[in-house]
């Protein structure tokens, strides 16, 4: 769960609990605090106010349709930036960047967020959490509920796997964990895309990130880490290889990897599922 697990860490570091990772045959997280405290730092994170920015449409669903509508969709992007308070510019720099851009003079968004829906939506509204709830789901692990079936749609790899916005089973469309749902957005926010030189060109590139379009690689890992040390380990080379080396990866910590590629929802959307062990 690697979005998810950044999301947590990153979080926990926010609200002063210094917390380390590592997912051998299990993610194990360690903290100087209990599951109520750690509950309630995640109850208490800051979240973005979207709607507080003068964006150059009214109330937009995603980031690239809202640029377009202005004459400098780049110098847009930078003024909402520059007007926005900490948490909302961390979202703004974690959905696009402005180091590539794409035909429309747009900066590009960064590829942990697909689907059919938008890259701003699941950032807003995200009402009030119940430290007590979270606590439990700490404590016992996910509870699936009810809930709207786009909710967080287009966050991933988790998003069709653990709960984001549907359960395990393809009958649990809508179902929805509280928990992973709202680490599943602090993780985006915590591992923003940059830009790369590409065939002469900028793309998008970043933690877990493999190929431009379509593949995302992340590791299971040994050794203890914070959320910097985990954004550092998730953007490692070897990991992204055609045929990571085992041997190599084993010898700094790494147990294992995954990829999974991006597979289709729609003409609009696409997803990642399960990852496949390449290492």
């Amino acid at each position: 769960m690697p979005i998810v697990t950044c999301g947590l860490l990153s979080v926990l570091e926010q609200a002063g609990l210094p917390a380390r990772a590592r997912w051998d045959d299990a993610l194990i997280i360690t903290v100087d605090a209990d599951a109520k405290a750690a509950a309630q730092a995640i109850a208490d994170a800051p979240t973005p106010d979207i709607d507080a920015l003068s964006w150059p449409t009214r109330r937009p669903q995603a980031l690239g349709p809202s640029l377009r509508e202005a004459d400098n969709p780049l110098f847009a992007y930078r003024t909402l930036v520059a007007d926005a308070g900490p948490t909302t510019r961390r979202l703004l720099r974690a959905v696009a960047t402005d180091q590539a851009l794409d035909s429309f003079g747009c900066p590009l968004r960064t590829r942990l967020l697909r689907g059919a829906k938008s890259d701003l939506s699941p950032f807003r509204d995200w009402g009030k959490l119940s430290p007590e709830a979270l606590q439990e789901e700490l404590e016992v692990g996910p509870t699936f509920k009810s809930g709207q079936s786009g909710r967080c749609l287009g966050l991933v790899p988790e998003v069709h796997t653990f709960g984001g916005t549907v359960g395990r089973e393809p009958s649990e469309i809508g179902a929805s964990s509280e928990l992973l749902a709202v680490l599943l957005r602090h993780g985006i926010i915590a591992l923003p895309p940059i830009g790369i030189s590409m065939r002469n060109s900028y793309v998008v590139g970043g933690p877990l990130l493999t190929s431009n379009r379509s593949q995302l690689s992340w590791p299971q890992w040994s050794l203890d880490c914070g959320a910097i040390e985990l954004r550092a380990l998730y953007s490692m080379r070897e990991i992204h290889s055609d045929r990571p080396d085992a041997a190599f990866l084993r010898q700094r910590g790494i147990t294992a990897v995954y990829r999974s590629t991006a597979q289709k929802l729609s003409t609009t959307g696409e997803v990642f599922r399960w990852g496949e062990r390449v290492a």
